[in-house]
C-alpha cells in the first residue's frame, strides 16, 4: 500500500478537490463525515484505488454507499494508515 486518504471536507470544498486531484496509483480513500457527500457527486467512480465509507457517517447524512466499500470499524482505517507510505488529511 503506498498512499491514504482520508477526506470529511464536502464536494466543492478546495480541500476535497485537492484530495480528489491527488488521488493516483495504489491508494486507499477513506471518507469521513462531511466527506461521504463526495459519493453523490459521481467522480469516486472512476476512481482506480478502494474507496471506503463508514456506516455510521453515510446513515447519519442520508447517503448510500453507491458501489463504495462501507466499513464499521475504524481499525481497519488504523491499520492502513500504519503500514502506509504516506497519509494525506482533508
Amino acid at each position: 500500500m503506498s498512499s491514504v486518504f482520508i477526506l470529511t471536507k464536502p464536494p466543492g470544498s478546495p480541500r476535497a478537490e485537492l484530495c480528489l486531484r491527488m488521488l493516483g496509483g495504489n491508494f486507499r480513500l477513506y471518507l469521513l463525515g462531511d466527506g461521504v457527500y463526495n459519493i453523490l457527486t459521481g467522480r469516486l467512480g472512476g476512481v482506480a484505488g478502494d474507496v471506503f465509507a463508514f456506516t455510521q457517517d453515510l446513515r447519519e447524512r442520508g447517503v448510500s454507499p453507491a458501489g463504495i466499500k462501507e466499513i464499521d470499524d475504524y481499525s481497519v482505517m488504523v491499520d492502513d494508515i500504519m503500514s502506509a507510505e504516506s497519509v494525506f488529511a482533508f
